[in-house]
C-alpha cells in the first residue's frame, strides 16, 4: 500500500496579503492558521478533497466510514476557518499561484 505524503506551505495567507487586508481596514482573521495544525488523517482527507473526490470515494480509499469523512471535513473547516471544499481548494490554489508568480 502506497501512502501519500502531503507537503503544504505553513500558512494559507501570505504576509503581503495579510498586510493588504490590514491596510485596507478589512478585519483579518485573528491569526493565520498553519496547515500543519491538521492531524495526519485530516491532511489525508484534505488531499483527497483537493483531488476532487467525493466523501463516499474518500471513505472507500481511506478505509473509513463516510460519516467519519464528514467529521474530518468539519474539523478541517473549523481549524482553517473556512466553510466549504471550494474555500479549501481556493486557498491551496492561491498559495501555489503565489509561489509560481514569485519564482
Amino acid at each position: 500500500m502506497k501512502t501519500h505524503e502531503i507537503r503544504e506551505p505553513a500558512v494559507l495567507m501570505t504576509e503581503d496579503e495579510r498586510m493588504q487586508i490590514n491596510a485596507n481596514g478589512i478585519t483579518a482573521r485573528d491569526s493565520v492558521v498553519p496547515i500543519n495544525c491538521l492531524s495526519k488523517r485530516e491532511l489525508q482527507v484534505a488531499h483527497k478533497i483537493m483531488e476532487g473526490r467525493s466523501n463516499k470515494v474518500i471513505a472507500s480509499e481511506l478505509f473509513i466510514s463516510e460519516r467519519t469523512v464528514k467529521f474530518h471535513c468539519a474539523n478541517i473547516y473549523k481549524k482553517l476557518n473556512i466553510s466549504s471544499r471550494s474555500a479549501l481548494i481556493a486557498g491551496c490554489f492561491r498559495t501555489l499561484y503565489h509561489e509560481a508568480v514569485s519564482l
